[in-house]
């Protein structure tokens, strides 16, 4: 919500300097500074407040970035007054004395630089802003002993990618006592021990936003570090790390409000949660169902695109909500942006409060009450979908920006081989309910992997050539994934959300992946269409429209030439090896997407649930072929004429740690018009499928599974998951590969000045897959 003006900032007459101030340009300030006191009271802060990006915009060669920098902290600085020092706010490196300066060498720069950093809180009592990104050799650890002036403390510090290492009690001196924002990403050095020492509440008591990119955290330092500073920080990225499922359930702990935005008053609209009493498990967490209206399923509801109305009090001295009161955003706030040069910019626009008489909003912004993580990025980690599902889950509606750029598939029953990570399947599918208003509704910026839209899937593994991969994710898996989980993200599943970004999406495709990407095109123009049809209904009848999503982002994986299509064909390659090895001379702990059925031996005994017996793995594959009619013969289905079994969760997988029983539906046993039930009745003769018990999800229900059902998770999930994986690479065929970046402009260039032509921004990003998260190549 916005801040009210106070009682003087609404009666007074506005100064009109300060509404031409900020369209005057660089050039002339210091010409203005020279007017009057009046002028000078306005442009002398504006001259001063961030010397580096100042005298850039003023035409500083880059060659003589040094030099000056060295006259103007010797120099000018030191002669001027201490009233103009106190002028100076920032002090931002970042593009600045980046390559060798005149007669200095890039050492002896970044040196000269560093010296100077022991006397600047000094010489500028009034900065708040220290950037250094882009500088590795230079040595902030002269900032913990410089002298500090009483009450002068440091808001922003970015230290990315210093080479120094810090030391552990660092962050104890004063000058960092206000933090606010604080990166230390990629710097060498302990994490863990400068949490037990110095990055903690007790020495950064007002620190909100915390990046740390790049610090081989574990789980246990990232447990820590949640459990030191709970609900502290808004803001948190740890992309880049060692993180695991594990670090999830200490975050769920220790970093998110118990208190839930989510509530039954839109169901019509969105649809509403049914969570039944203690019922959950260690892998999905608390149980819970989503019962649909006539119109949430289908994202149809006349008035979807209606903001929230304003909450009101019955009390007329109660203007905010009370501690135990949660009122969730009406929809139309902007992001708030936790980016460096954001918070910097809003640090600095404050410092002008008392010449434009800006009010405290943001600063408000900034130092939010604990409420716990809104911003979270967890790019490049070792997270599972069923972990990332988990928290979204029991998040509590809390995120308003979140970022997963990929994460793994587990196959039902087989453990991942640590020895061999580079063989894996990687994506989101099943979980694009969980980014509906009826889980997320602050929910407004996602980056996520774009099989939420594609319903492709990447596959990673050793050996494998890239065309082969490529076109097995877009036949066979692309295929199982759609009859298993047939409902992909859409723009009108979450009218709230106004930015996406679609990560990992491959350079080539046989056609899936670009007609996925065009037809999500298609929907946001829909979208586009159908707001501005509101916006036309409601004019008159002061309704604040939603403005859907506006911003979408396609990061393209490198492309690749045709030479590597051409050794791609795979014709002298051992698949059997490769995807499927069950073979005697393969170590045990080769990885293979389940246990392979050679190793199994026969059973003609009759199928038990149960752990403890010897069944293979899966049902046979050609069997499950020729099943056209009858009932099924085998356990579950020859120990009960019902569609549910009872099955008995374990404490050990109990969510609430108690023992428990559950009712979980199997099907009839006899061939129904599902596909996705066909094969989830005949995967449940494997007993080892009968296992992971869950709610079933939208996208189970609109697969043919009854509402408000439990399933076997196991068993749904090997859908997913070719059994004969080897065979079917060999059979992928050799169809042409098309450039997806390509295909998309041509797409936009044919809807352009036509109907179905969107109109908002729309980036092709190409990123590197070494480095894809931290350097991209932009273009348009």
């Amino acid at each position: 919500m916005d801040v009210l003006p106070s009682y003087s900032e609404a009666t007074s007459r506005l100064d009109w300097l300060a509404l031409v101030a900020p369209h005057v340009p660089a050039s002339s300030w210091s010409f203005c500074c020279l007017v009057d006191r009046r002028l000078y009271s306005h442009f002398a802060p504006r001259l001063w407040r961030d010397p580096l990006v100042t005298i850039r915009r003023l035409g500083l060669d880059p060659n003589d970035d040094l030099a000056w920098y060295r006259r103007f902290i010797h120099k000018y600085a030191g002669s001027a007054r201490l009233q103009t020092r106190g002028m100076v706010r920032s002090l931002d490196f970042r593009a600045f004395a980046l390559t060798a300066s005149g007669l200095y060498s890039t050492e002896a720069s970044e040196r000269a630089i560093s010296e100077s950093f022991r006397t600047l809180p000094q010489l500028f009592p009034g900065l708040t802003c220290l950037l250094l990104d882009g500088h590795p050799e230079l040595d902030p650890g002269s900032l913990a002993i410089a002298q500090v002036p009483a009450s002068h403390s440091l808001e922003l510090l970015d230290l990315a990618r210093c080479r120094q290492e810090l030391t552990p009690k660092m962050f104890c001196p004063s000058l960092f006592h206000d933090l606010v924002y604080l990166d230390v990403s990629y710097v060498p050095g302990s994490i863990r021990s400068a949490i037990q020492l110095s990055l903690n509440p007790v020495s950064l008591p007002e620190l909100r936003v915390l990046k740390a990119r790049g610090r081989e955290m574990d789980d246990a330092t990232a447990e820590l570090l949640f459990q030191t500073f709970r609900l502290q920080l808004w803001s948190v990225d740890l992309s880049d790390n060692k993180l695991s499922d594990n670090a999830i359930d200490a975050m769920l702990a220790y970093s998110f409000s118990s208190l839930s935005f989510r509530n039954d008053l839109h169901f019509e609209v969105e649809g509403k949660l049914v969570i039944p009493k203690n019922l959950g498990s260690s892998r999905y967490g608390q149980f819970e169902f989503v019962e649909e209206s006539s119109h949430s399923s289908s994202f149809t509801h006349p008035g979807r695109y209606l903001a929230d109305p304003p909450a009101y009090s019955r009390r007329a001295d109660q203007t905010e909500p009370q501690e135990w009161q949660t009122i969730r955003s009406d929809g139309t706030n902007k992001l708030r942006r936790d980016d460096a040069s954001a918070v910097k910019e809003t640090l600095l626009e404050t410092g002008l409060s008392l010449t434009n008489r800006i009010s405290g909003q943001p600063v408000h912004d900034l130092h939010l009450h604990r409420g716990g993580i809104t911003h979270l990025y967890l790019n490049q980690n070792s997270f599972t979908a069923d972990g990332i599902g988990r928290l979204l889950r029991a998040s509590s509606d809390r995120l308003e920006h979140f970022e997963c750029d990929s994460c793994l598939q587990v196959p039902p029953t087989s453990g991942l081989d640590q020895a061999q990570p580079q063989r894996r399947v990687g994506g989101i599918f099943g979980l694009s309910h969980l980014f509906r208003p009826v889980f997320s509704s602050n929910l407004r910026s996602l980056r996520i992997h774009h099989s939420v839209v594609t319903q492709v899937p990447d596959i990673l593994a050793e050996g494998l050539p890239l065309g082969t991969a490529l076109r097995l994710s877009e036949t066979v898996f692309f295929k199982n994934v759609r009859r298993a989980y047939p409902r992909r993200f859409v723009p009108d599943m979450n009218p709230r959300i106004a930015s996406l970004t679609l990560t990992n999406i491959p350079a080539r495709s046989t056609g899936p992946v670009i007609e996925r990407l065009t037809s999500f095109l298609d929907s946001a123009s829909l979208q586009q269409t159908s707001i501005r049809q509101a916006r036309l209904v409601m004019n008159g009848r002061h309704a604040t429209i939603l403005g859907g999503l506006r911003h979408i982002r396609l990061e393209l994986d490198p492309d690749f030439s045709d030479d590597v299509l051409d050794s791609s064909t795979g014709r002298d390659i051992d698949y059997d090896r490769l995807l499927d090895p069950g073979d005697d001379d393969f170590g045990n702990n080769s990885f293979s997407f389940f246990e392979d059925t050679k190793r199994a031996k026969p059973n003609n005994s009759s199928m038990k649930q149960g752990p403890n017996n010897n069944e293979p793995h899966h049902a046979n594959t050609e069997q499950f072929s020729h099943w056209k009619s009858g009932r099924l013969k085998s356990s579950p289905y020859s120990d009960t004429g019902s569609q549910y079994v009872t099955h008995y969760v374990e404490a050990s997988s109990s969510w609430t740690g108690n023992i428990y029983s559950i009712s979980v539906w199997i099907g009839p046993g006899t061939i129904g018009p599902h596909a996705a039930v066909n094969e989830y009745m005949w995967n449940l003769q494997d007993a080892k499928l009968r296992t992971d018990v869950g709610p079933a999800t939208p996208d189970h229900v609109a697969a043919g599974v009854p509402a408000l059902a439990y399933i076997f998770y196991a068993a749904w999930n090997a859908i997913v998951f070719p059994k004969n994986l080897a065979t079917l690479a060999k059979d992928c065929g050799t169809e042409p590969l098309r450039d997806v970046a390509a295909a998309i402009k041509d797409y936009r260039i044919r809807t352009r000045g036509t109907p179905p032509h969107w109109d908002g921004s729309i980036e092709l990003v190409r990123t590197a897959r070494a480095s894809r998260y931290h350097a991209s190549e932009y273009w348009r």
